[in-house]
């Protein structure tokens, strides 16, 4: 057996590759831009990294059945993008070693699988492979985003990168231990030094595997380095790259439930602060109390009442923006519970350590919060139905005592004017009145019943102004009508219609002109 030489012996790993798995919604609010962006991104694995060629029996071509576009000045994606389940294209590069990108559908994501695995000829390792996939993501950013992980496209669930190697000794066993020279060799190989290391963990599979992500929980990009033993290739290939079956892989599967936790985790994080969402209702609660307290009985003072009957309608727009967070924080509480499931179901083992500890343990947390957050939420709620409620009889109340006032008032004046009416026509008295003057007599009379209705209104919606310029119009006919009656008393059948006319509008004006002038100082 030939001897090795120190330089040979001092390589720890071997045969670096990147695989890359990156998800995105299917629905929601900004399905159609991560539709675009993973679009895109395919078609950089064909430009930038040489994927231009398709893959002979998998079932599937270069591109999706149907294409890429629904129809026609259809901006939304196509039917296979919402419906269609398992691979749905696969592109490679016919240079040496693997070059492959395959896309699937899995539930409610698109997986777009990546595998950089260079010929050994080629002398390419995990940063320039990383350089390369970089490159390919940021051609396929939307003009304008931030190339920040922490500021992900729109409708991005996750990315991750997993730097994959395996061990160059054949009797060597993966270790995790922090002074072993694995953990130096990995740490020297990553592309930039990472801003956040968990601790390493040996899975069930035998890999060693270590988190070198960002720091943020709330994170949409994890790095992951996996190394196997040297007799591990095909199994390290089924956890992480595919299976014989072309599925999604079990890592990848992991890796996608747990981007959508932490996507949960953004999205909740955008919303709006709890603590500042209850603190609004109870300002509002505590308004419609105090103005329902000064809620008048007696009908002189209005705009008591008005400011309470506002302070209702606010209170009762907190109530529907409570309902809506209510029950999303119920959604997504539920949906970060069937996360968490899954995880654990894809971990394996409940007590592995590393990343998959940092996502149970975000998993619980979060889990916990949400519930925590309903719950205050329901409480909020429930304190405005039931204030909202009560202060709503106590408007109604004051609304319906000040109407009984005006009616009574309305219909006292009404039924004098009748009875007076009547009495004139039961003694069959004769008012002395010339006959030119009998017309306008009339339409003085319904126009005074007409104004009276109006009063009415005014009295009954003083905060609305189609009211007052019915008033102010009512006032103004009721002006014209009492200046024909005096034209007519005075002129006669002497007097023309143009001098009659003249007169009318005259006390048209004078009507509006006092009316405006009372509500003048009034306000």
């Amino acid at each position: 057996m030939a001897t090795r030489t120190p330089t040979v012996r001092a390589r720890m790993i071997e045969a670096e590759a990147l695989g890359v798995h990156v998800f995105v919604v299917t629905g929601g609010e900004h399905r159609a831009a991560a539709f675009g962006f993973i679009r895109d991104l395919w078609a950089q694995c064909g430009e930038r990294l040489g994927m231009t060629e398709p893959v002979t029996q998998v079932g599937v071509g270069l591109e999706p059945e149907g294409g890429w576009e629904s129809g026609p000045g259809d901006p939304a994606p196509p039917a296979w993008a919402s419906h269609t389940r398992g691979l749905l294209a696969v592109r490679s590069s016919p240079g040496p070693g693997l070059r492959q990108a395959a896309l699937r559908r899995e539930h409610d994501a698109i997986c777009l699988s990546v595998m950089l695995a260079p010929n050994a000829a080629e002398n390419l390792g995990w940063p320039e492979l990383d350089a390369q996939w970089s490159g390919a993501v940021h051609a396929a950013q939307p003009v304008g985003a931030s190339p920040e992980p922490q500021q992900p496209v729109d409708g991005l669930l996750g990315e991750a990168r997993l730097y994959l190697a395996r061990l160059a000794e054949p009797e060597s066993r993966p270790s995790i231990e922090p002074n072993d020279p694995l953990a130096a060799a990995v740490r020297s190989r990553i592309p930039g030094a990472p801003a956040h290391e968990s601790a390493g963990v040996v899975t069930p599979q035998g890999f060693a595997v270590w988190e070198v992500s960002p720091a943020p929980d709330a994170r949409a990009e994890r790095r992951l380095v996996v190394v196997a033993g040297h007799e591990k290739d095909p199994e390290l290939t089924a956890w992480a790259w595919t299976n014989r079956n072309r599925e999604l892989p079990r890592l990848a599967k992991y890796l996608l439930h747990a981007a959508k936790l932490r996507y949960q985790l953004r999205v909740w994080r955008a919303a709006e602060d709890i603590a500042t969402l209850r603190a609004a209702t109870d300002a509002a609660i505590a308004e419609l109390l105090k103005q329902t307290a000064a809620a008048p009985t007696a009908p002189g003072r209005q705009s008591e009442l008005i400011k309470a009957a506002h302070a209702l309608v606010d209170l009762q727009a907190r109530e529907r923006g409570l309902v809506d967070r209510s029950t999303h924080s119920r959604e997504m509480a539920r949906t970060v519970e069937i996360a968490a499931a899954n995880l654990a179901t894809l971990a394996g083992d409940p007590a592995l350590g590393g990343p998959f500890a940092d996502d149970k343990a975000l998993a619980d947390w979060l889990v916990q919060r949400l519930d925590d957050e309903a719950t205050y939420v329901e409480a909020a709620l429930r304190r405005s139905e039931q204030v909202g409620a009560l202060a709503d009889q106590l408007v109604q109340r004051s609304w319906q005592r000040r109407q009984e006032t005006v009616n009574l008032g309305l219909t006292g004046a009404i039924g004098a004017i009748l009875m007076s009416l009547a009495a004139v026509q039961s003694l069959q008295y004769t008012v002395p009145l010339p006959n030119p003057v009998k017309p306008a007599v009339i339409t003085a009379l319904g126009a005074l019943a007409l104004l009276a209705s109006l009063v009415v209104l005014r009295v009954m919606a003083p905060e609305r102004r189609w009211p007052l310029v019915q008033v102010r119009l009512g006032t103004g006919v009721v002006g014209a009508t009492l200046a024909w009656v005096g034209m007519a008393t005075l002129g006669g059948r002497d007097i023309g219609a143009g001098w009659t006319c003249a007169g009318a509008a005259v006390g048209a004006v004078l009507g509006v002109l006092a009316a405006s002038g009372r509500n003048n100082r009034r306000e």
